[in-house]
């Protein structure tokens, strides 16, 4: 049994998966095992439900609920290193080895048969013979123990007639006062005691926080059971997988699966409940998910075993989930329900000797039902090799159905997902988050305003602006936001930088004793300022007159604008105020082609015109010279060896311009000369002449150097 639950405010509350479980104690039914009731909850609202549990079986002073507890082992380099040190084995030795051993889960016998190819690690076994005794019957003890992220358990209220309580059926511990098992989840599984995965799940906590505000700023009551019983098909949902717009959607996010869905072109649920099952390693290397593409497009056309149509329609004829192959060994091979659950077990965990005595029962329960000979043969071979990792169908459902939840929101509702998205962003990820919300929605990110922002983002849904958080800023804690934002509620908005420096700074400016520390400092104002925060309110139409904002809080508060952080020739330059709102804040834009235009590197220029990042991307631009101007984010030398075998060095740069960022590398020969220039050009701006090269391991275009290439940085 795998339950996963969407929501636990808006849709039927799964407890009662769990009431209905708790209190057999025992197992069940021919699979002989207990159901793995898992259910997903919001994040921030699962412990309400561990009260809940404790609340409902914690009753007439038995105490019945308590968590599982988890170990960490000890592994074959940690083990070493602590008995070498007993041994007084030199350190370097130890970790040379440690070094050369690159699976840290190797067992005793890997270590011998890396022996037997490796040199150095044969003489150190020979030297040190009590060590490699020593760690033989340390290796995969349990090193330290923590309490399991979700397993809860219950134990029946009675055994054999007795009222029973956690601690007669197995060793309990506190910790923070919480209860906690002795034994690990596996072990209590063996114990036969059921076991409720209760996960937190950041990703439902955003979807019910998008639901809320689209019934408050839309009106729109629509529950996520409405979504996914009545609004299923939403073409504008699926085009954002096929366009690619998935970030923030559950499960779909990843570079590589936005890749496949964009390949699917998925147009129903199906798709993605199979594109969920289908994205793992295994199924990648069987080039099913390159299959699916093909006969879902049409490129292909799926052939069908006999008696499998019905079953593997909705796959194409794919065998993609344990479901499947149960029907298949119940409808084909003859098999009760029970045993169908079993041969997936054993497929699984790759019980040989079981696999095949179920074989001879499946080919002659396949004879009787009047498959034919070759089909039969050709069904077993795709159990057999496929069945170790096909997916549970209804876990790859409920997550299907988690992600177009996100997806349908972001398709109608774009402001409030990503109002929400921007809030739990990782600093990393907001520049490409801010590309896709360009490209995807009308909504748009606005500098910070005084007047407007707080902790977090706040969002003029009728003009589809969402203000950047002050918290953001650069040493601006939450502390300081909240003192600007308490006066702002309390007398009024701000009425320019000379009004909001008196009511903050009233204590400093009138000199009054008595008053609360005020945690605003000038380095917050100067930052406030270079950030935008006081563009309207100052009339301030361009990023240069900022200077004079500055200036302004200086002559109020006493502070200095040195000309170290304000260089008299770079502050009549645009793009010099705009670096400096980016790196403070994390948003603004700077304008390329101008700086580009502005340049001394234009005049030098030969064959090559200027590009904007998202031009280079486009296919028609592979082999083709372009200049480009953009922000150095990141920069890494790398190295290879020739055919001489001489190690020759490279550069690799992270390129950005605004939400765009393309890779750009510098080979060898200009390499060498350009060395000293890009060695320090990182958060500088890049002008280089360079060539669109289609990369088949990103499977994007990218930028590379050429022998002519030129380079400038500012």
């Amino acid at each position: 049994m795998n339950i996963q639950s969407i929501n636990l405010r808006h849709s039927a509350i799964p407890i009662s998966v769990i009431d209905c479980c708790v209190g057999k104690g025992y197992r069940q039914g021919e699979s002989g095992s207990l159901p793995d009731v898992d259910i997903d909850y919001q994040s921030d609202r699962r412990q309400e439900v561990k009260e809940y549990l404790e609340r409902r079986y914690n009753k007439n002073g038995l105490q019945r609920v308590f968590s599982a507890g988890t170990f960490t082992t000890m592994k074959l380099k940690a083990v070493l290193k602590d008995v070498a040190r007993i041994h007084n084995v030199p350190v370097y030795e130890v970790n040379y080895i440690n070094k050369i051993i690159d699976d840290d889960s190797m067992d005793y016998t890997g270590l011998f048969q890396l022996a037997y190819t490796n040199k150095r690690v044969k003489e150190f076994i020979m030297n040190y013979p009590q060590v490699i005794e020593d760690i033989r019957t340390l290796m995969g003890q349990p090193r330290s123990s923590s309490i399991h992220a979700s397993a809860i358990i219950i134990t029946p209220e009675t055994k054999d007639g007795k009222k029973m309580e956690c601690f007669d059926y197995l060793p309990i511990k506190k910790i923070d006062d919480i209860l906690v098992s002795e034994i690990d989840g596996y072990s209590i599984d063996d114990i036969g005691l059921l076991k409720n995965d209760c996960l937190g799940i950041k990703e439902l906590t955003k979807l019910q926080k998008t639901r809320d505000l689209v019934v408050k700023e839309y009106g729109d009551p629509t529950t996520f059971l409405d979504i996914i019983t009545n609004k299923l098909e939403d073409e504008k949902a699926y085009k954002l997988f096929t366009n690619g717009f998935t970030q923030n959607i559950f499960q779909f996010g990843s570079a590589g699966m936005t890749k496949f869905v964009m390949e699917m072109k998925p147009t129903c649920i199906h798709d993605l409940i199979a594109a969920n099952a289908l994205f793992r390693p295994a199924t990648i290397e069987s080039k099913s998910t390159e299959n699916y593409v093909a006969y879902k497009n049409r490129e292909k056309e799926p052939a069908y075993l006999w008696g499998t149509y019905e079953i593997m329609k909705e796959t194409f004829s794919l065998l993609v989930y344990q479901e499947q192959l149960c029907q298949i060994a119940q409808d084909i091979g003859g098999f009760s329900l029970a045993e169908g659950v079993h041969l997936v077990k054993f497929i699984s965990k790759k019980k040989v000797d079981k696999i095949l005595a179920m074989k001879g029962k499946f080919i002659e329960g396949a004879k009787n039902k009047g498959c034919p000979k070759e089909d039969i043969e050709a069904l077993w071979h795709m159990i057999e090799s496929g069945g170790s990792y096909l997916f549970n169908k209804s876990h790859s459902t409920a997550y299907a159905l988690t992600a177009y939840l996100g997806a349908w929101y972001k398709a109608n509702y774009p402001t409030a997902f990503y109002t929400v998205a921007l809030e739990y962003a990782k600093d990393e990820n907001i520049s490409s988050l801010m590309a896709e919300m360009e490209q995807a929605s009308s909504c748009k990110i606005v500098h910070p305003d005084i007047n407007v922002s707080g902790v977090e983002f706040e969002t003029d849904y009728k003009k589809n602006e969402i203000y950047w958080s002050l918290s953001r800023i650069k040493f601006v804690g939450t502390e300081s936001v909240n003192l600007i934002v308490n006066e702002r509620e309390k007398n009024g908005p701000y009425s320019s930088i000379e009004d909001f420096c008196k009511r903050i700074f009233r204590k400093k400016l009138l000199k009054l004793p008595g008053e609360e520390r005020c945690p605003v400092n000038s380095r917050q104002i100067k930052n406030l300022i270079l950030a935008g925060c006081f563009d309207k309110v100052e009339g301030i139409l361009s990023v240069l007159e900022r200077y004079a904002a500055l200036e302004k809080a200086a002559g109020i508060l006493g502070f200095e604008v040195s000309e170290t952080d304000f260089p008299p020739e770079k502050i009549s330059q645009h793009y010099f105020w705009s670096m400096l709102q980016i790196s403070i804040s994390g948003i603004g834009s700077v304008d390329y082609r101008r700086v580009f235009d502005n340049s001394e590197f234009k005049t030098k220029l030969r064959g090559a015109s200027y590009k904007d990042i998202g031009r280079c991307f486009q296919p028609d631009m592979d082999g083709k010279k372009a200049a480009i101007c953009a922000t150095v984010v990141e920069f890494k030398e790398k190295s290879f060896e020739d055919k001489e075998k001489k190690k020759k060095n490279f550069g690799v740069l992270t390129l950005q311009q605004n939400t765009e960022t393309i890779e750009l590398i510098v080979w060898p020969e200009n390499y060498e000369t350009m060395k000293s220039q890009l060695i320090n050009a990182k958060d500088h701006i890049l002008l280089m002449s360079c060539m669109v090269k289609w990369s088949n391991f990103s499977n994007q275009n990218g930028l590379q150097d050429y022998k002519g290439s030129i380079l400038e940085i500012i």
